[in-house]
């Protein structure tokens, strides 16, 4: 059983990313700006942070099944924090990038050993459940980050936005000392630490089931960043709204993931898991399908916006589900499977992202990014689904 407090950190930890990104992208322009930088540089800040977010999940996870995840977990978190305060004090992009890469490298493991705690702890429609809850309160990380990045844009500026990020991961820092019980550890050496960990991996990536679930994943996030990363350009630059309303705009898109994953614990336990995961992936398409229809025939937000948060809504009913299924397959080695999840959702995210500031019309390449990403998860999930049936006995 996960108590509501124990629930609450985990949620905070795994929304290390959505504040790390959402409650800057307001300002992205503004960093352009000061540093006479060019989209896809300022882009590469997003990019730096998801390398960043896959190196700590590769390292930490694995390690985490084999001594336990509470002591990686504060190491995290105290990485993240002072890897925010060079952000802050940055003198140029490519320091900002740099900062950015290791403020990854903390949240990665703050985000992997969060996940990993759930099956710890529970399985089946139960470990579903959390999972869509712990989504649900995440949730509203990217609904508040963008709000208080538009209101704190003029006053405080992006630097000081970055000195909220150091007071963010200080709170994780001491919620998690507090709060976090030790879980993990439960398998067993054979050998050293190195070869123990590459044998882990060695029997995750061998599983094929496994891999549908991944790249269900990292589809289903490189859909939602396509939207995120192109968001704050094509809302501001093209469609001409101010950084708060642009904030306002972004915060119903997250609050449209928060309502699908209410939806989603509240039916998961009478259809499952797999056929949640399934409706979630062919919605996601077919908003994909309109935005990239309407932003290729150059409509107006009006008509974007909309299909956009349509296609960007089930990301969270996605991600928990397959989660959920994956790391129930193989409980023991939770730690290695949200690992591998989470570096191939990363690094995908981080490619996705410079991508999206290529093309003549930045709205179109949008919508092409969230639909091609949204056609491709879509298919992973069906195939993964299936492959599970027939190898569960």
């Amino acid at each position: 059983m996960i108590s509501a407090p124990l629930l609450f950190v985990l949620a905070l930890l795994s929304a290390t990313a959505p504040f790390a990104t959402d409650m800057y992208l307001p300002v992205m322009p503004q960093i352009a700006d000061e540093f006479g930088a060019t989209q896809p540089q300022v882009q590469l800040t997003l990019t730096g942070f998801f390398v960043g977010m896959a190196m700590g999940q590769l390292l930490i996870g694995p390690v985490s099944d084999i001594v336990g995840r509470r002591r990686l977990l504060l190491a995290g978190a105290v990485v993240a924090l002072g890897a925010s305060a060079v952000a802050a004090m940055a003198p140029g992009i490519g320091t900002l990038v740099a900062a950015r890469i290791f403020q990854g490298l903390g949240g990665g493991a703050c985000a992997v050993l969060a996940r990993s705690v759930v099956p710890d702890l529970l399985s089946g429609e139960a470990a579903a459940r959390a999972f869509s809850l712990l989504m649900a309160i995440g949730a509203l990380a990217p609904a508040v980050a963008p709000i208080l990045g538009g209101l704190l844009a003029q006053p405080i500026g992006w630097r000081g936005i970055y000195w909220v990020l150091v007071g963010l991961h200080a709170l994780q820092l001491v919620l998690a000392y507090w709060l976090l019980p030790e879980t993990g550890g439960g398998v067993a050496r054979t050998g050293s630490l190195v070869r123990t960990v590459a044998g882990n991996y060695a029997r995750v990536l061998r599983t094929p089931v496994l891999w549908g679930f991944i790249l269900t994943v990292a589809f289903a996030f490189a859909a939602l960043f396509s939207y995120i990363s192109a968001s704050s350009f094509v809302v501001q630059s093209v469609y001409g709204f101010s950084p708060r309303v642009y904030s306002l705009l972004f915060a119903l898109n997250a609050l449209g993931i928060f309502a699908t994953t209410v939806v989603n614990g509240r039916l998961v336990g009478r259809v499952g898991p797999a056929t949640m995961l399934r409706a979630g992936t062919v919605l996601m398409v077919c908003g994909g399908a309109g935005a990239a229809v309407a932003t290729a025939l150059h409509a107006g937000p009006a008509v974007v916006l909309p299909l956009v948060m349509l296609a960007t809504a089930p990301v969270g009913v996605i991600m928990g589900n397959s989660t959920a299924l994956a790391t129930g397959y193989m409980r023991p080695y939770a730690g290695s499977i949200s690992a591998v999840m989470g570096c191939v959702q990363s690094l995908l995210g981080g490619a996705v992202s410079p991508l999206m500031g290529f093309g003549s019309y930045p709205p179109a390449t949008m919508g092409l990014g969230i639909f091609c990403s949204g056609a491709l998860a879509a298919v992973a999930a069906f195939w993964s689904v299936r492959a599970l049936a027939r190898a569960t006995p």
